[in-house]
């Protein structure tokens, strides 16, 4: 029997390097049949696998592997199913749960921040029985973990690794914003052991529960080594030392943490995981992708923490502890990484994650519609939220307002960010309920202290008398800012000074916008009055859409986009508008020359983006601009998919086989040249951006004269020929009548372009 069960084992550890559909099935067999002492011999061996974390971090390809982007898409739901909550991992998980069974993780692969907590003996008694100390030494080495952590543990790790940095087909799929299988899990971990339902079950419920337990005499703090930078002694860590007496009591698997000790371990690994990871030291920022689950994060502990007032339940108590302990770690994560992160269309996902955080009241869970309330939700309700969290309102505000000041407003995607801001900042009464907050704060009545950053008991939206739940909250609070930080009021003077700076920089966007769209309405008008009713008829259902075109549908929603945010910033600041003439949006080539001070062909090291204006920011960046193959533009909404990719597929093999042939008839000077040059795409030389080495490279290539099929992918020539059918079963009963009939016209149309000069 040993024998075979070190068979077993031994296939395990063969199967991790089958392919992914075969390792899944075999794993999936083999870990229900497998001992559970060779189970336990082999786990760190699977884990290790699974994440890569101590071999180059790639490990299966989580953060890889996304379902719109797959060559196979089963692959994609193989390994969602084999890591889902009840799915073979944690089935294995689950068998290997018990107070005998626990596996080291060294703490050197946690976060900067979380390590120096744990040294410095500043942690909370969740901690306090997982801790492996040196005793000659007298530091933490590693963390004793029970199977379900080990793993959380590493999965958390694992998103917090720069792959974008290290594998080329990381760095497309983040930034292409696809979801991979980990941003799923991610979501799908959260949902399960952090309900925002009071009435949902953590499954299986049949889970050991004294694997938790602390131990009956808590592990003795250590002593700080040395001052931390920015981390000091939370809340929750005086609430645990004030309690420590009663640690012992919750021993019996029937003490309320025995219920939701798993919910317990995924709120605390998950929060100091991610919200603790040092952007500051770090040397690479990490991937769009990472701050998009950390927004899952903190919109899944806002539903958790919401619910408390109504769950009866042993984890109400759990539930009070979420937004706090997130409060902790969010504004210096927050501030870190809004410093650092690059000015492009990438920003939003950082100002998404600070708009969820700030927006509790969208994710409170509500019986009666089974589902989260309305984004109407009365706001006054969560004045104390708003009061306690001042600083991360207002100062991240502060902070992020420079950064807009240098945008260019002429894209979409940065309208669309501004417009995101303004509208979140303007509903109904916050605006008010910042200002009378930050008044309070600010005031001399009730100066400030280097480390109170929030006037909760001034305010007069907390008049009214507390409930039981925010007295219980009130012994959580503490601030956690560094001490160095200097609070700027949002709706003083300076600050509207920088507000009227703004609004006059996106008024001159909007009027230049608006003089965009006049002249390419003018360019394409131009265009058509050359040709006469029938061609214009013609090209309406056969030319594809024309770069002008194009541009002109990007562009036409900004301008309202743009006066919205306007009048916003105007009225929440009380900020006249300022009086903009068509000569201070002068655009023209003459007014850049004048004014610009960097080109991008600088041959100087030195660039200092904060002394351009976004008109020269635009006028530079005009100046290198990517030309694409008009076969490989985005599939727009007027095509279909499907027919598009295949058209293509025979169009480049077409090329592939007959370029030769294609080119010499492109240069006949006689009539089939002047035909050829009616089918056949022109010669053109496409640019595009190379970030595959983390910098952006200019790259050029030549196309020879081609064929593109992609006009038959549109639906206006389905419909074409649709139609054509359509009569030619009236006139002559057949349908192919009419498809020769459209044929015919069409070949009579291109020997009359042909022969036209």
């Amino acid at each position: 029997m040993s024998i075979y069960n070190e068979n077993l084992a031994n296939r395990i550890l063969e199967s991790l390097n089958y392919p992914v559909i075969e390792r899944c099935t075999e794993l999936s067999v083999l870990f229900e049949r497998c001992s559970l002492r060779e189970l336990q011999e082999i786990f760190p061996a699977v884990i290790n696998s699974i994440f890569g974390i101590n071999s180059g971090c790639l490990g299966w390809g989580l953060r890889t592997i996304n379902k719109e982007k797959s060559s196979y898409p089963q692959v994609f739901d193989t390994l969602y199913n084999f890591f889902t909550p009840l799915g073979p991992m944690f089935r294995l998980c689950y068998r290997l749960l018990n107070d005998a069974i626990k596996f080291e993780f060294n703490i050197e692969m946690l976060p900067h921040k979380l390590t120096e907590m744990l040294q410095s003996g500043h942690y909370s008694m969740f901690y306090a029985d997982l801790l492996n100390i040196d005793p000659f030494h007298r530091c933490i080495n590693s963390l004793s973990l029970n199977a379900f952590d080990y793993y959380m543990i590493n999965f958390i790790i694992h998103g917090t690794f720069p792959l974008h940095k290290m594998y080329p087909a990381a760095l497309e799929v983040h930034n292409d914003r696809v979801k991979t299988i980990y941003f799923f899990l991610t979501a799908e971990y959260l949902c399960s052991f952090l309900p925002s339902n009071p009435d949902a079950i953590v499954m299986p419920s049949n889970i050991c529960g004294t694997v938790k337990a602390p131990q009956p005499m808590p592990v003795q703090q250590l002593q700080p080594t040395r001052s931390p930078k920015y981390l000091k002694l939370g809340p929750i860590s005086h609430y645990n030392a004030a309690n420590q007496s009663a640690a012992a009591v919750i021993r019996s698997p029937e003490s309320p943490r025995a219920h939701c000790w798993r919910s317990e371990s995924v709120m605390y690994l998950f929060i100091d995981g991610w919200l603790r990871y040092d952007i500051e030291e770090a040397m690479e920022l990490p991937s769009s992708e990472f701050i998009r689950v950390v927004r899952i994060l903190v919109k899944q502990l806002h539903a958790f923490g919401n619910s408390a007032e109504i769950d009866p339940t042993p984890m109400s108590a759990l539930r009070k502890m979420a937004q706090p302990m997130m409060k902790q770690r969010i504004y210096p994560f927050l501030k870190s990484i809004i410093a650092r992160w690059p000015l492009d269309s990438s920003m939003s996902v950082v100002l998404e994650l600070w708009l969820s955080y700030i927006q509790p009241w969208r994710y409170t869970f509500d019986r009666s519609i089974s589902g989260p309330v309305p984004t109407d939700f009365p706001i006054s309700k969560y004045d104390g939220f708003i009061a306690e969290n001042l600083a991360i309102y207002t100062q991240i505000f502060v902070q992020i307002l420079p950064r807009f000041e240098r945008l260019d407003f002429t894209s979409f995607r940065n309208a669309v960010m501004l417009h995101r801001l303004i509208k979140v900042f303007n509903q109904s009464a916050l605006p008010e309920m910042l200002n009378d907050c930050e008044r309070r704060y600010t005031s001399a009545k009730f100066p400030m202290s280097p480390h109170q950053t929030s006037p909760i008991r001034q305010s007069p939206y907390l008049t009214r008398p507390r409930t039981e739940s925010q007295r219980e909250w009130d012994s959580f609070r503490s601030e956690h800012y560094v001490a160095d930080d200097i609070y700027i009021p949002l709706f003083g003077d300076n600050i509207k000074g920088e507000i009227y700076q703004l609004i006059k920089t996106v008024c001159v966007a909007k009027m230049y916008v608006q003089q965009e769209m006049c002249k390419i309405n003018y360019q394409i008008n131009e265009k058509n009055s050359k040709h006469g009713f029938i061609k214009r008829l013609i090209l309406s259902f056969f030319e594809d859409i024309t770069p002008e075109q194009s541009k002109l549908q990007e562009i036409k929603k900004i301008p309202d986009i743009l006066s919205v945010a306007l009048s916003s910033l105007s009225n929440m600041f009380e900020v006249d508008m300022p009086n903009v003439c068509v000569d201070h949006s002068d655009l023209g080539e003459a007014n850049f020359s004048s004014t610009m001070n960097f080109t991008l062909g600088d041959d100087s090291d030195y660039f200092d983006a904060s002394k351009i204006s976004p008109l020269q920011m635009k006028r530079n960046i005009a100046n290198i601009k990517a030309n694409v193959d008009p076969a490989l533009l985005p599939i727009q909404s007027s095509e279909n998919s499907f027919l598009v990719r295949s058209l293509h597929q025979v169009s480049s093999k077409v090329n592939e086989n007959f370029g030769g042939e294609i080119q010499k008839l492109w240069d006949r000077k006689d009539f089939w040249g002047k035909l050829t040059r009616q089918i056949i795409y022109p010669p053109i030389t496409i640019q595009w951006f190379d970030k595959s080495k983390g910098i952006s490279e200019l790259h050029e290539d030549c196309l020879a004269p081609r064929l593109c099929l992609r006009l038959f992918g549109s639906y206006k020539t389905i419909f074409t020929l649709i139609l054509a059918c359509i009569i030619g079963k009236i006139f002559w009963n057949s349908y192919v009548f009419g498809i020769i009939l459209l044929g015919l016209l069409s070949l009579l149309y291109l020997f009359i372009s042909a022969l036209l000069p």
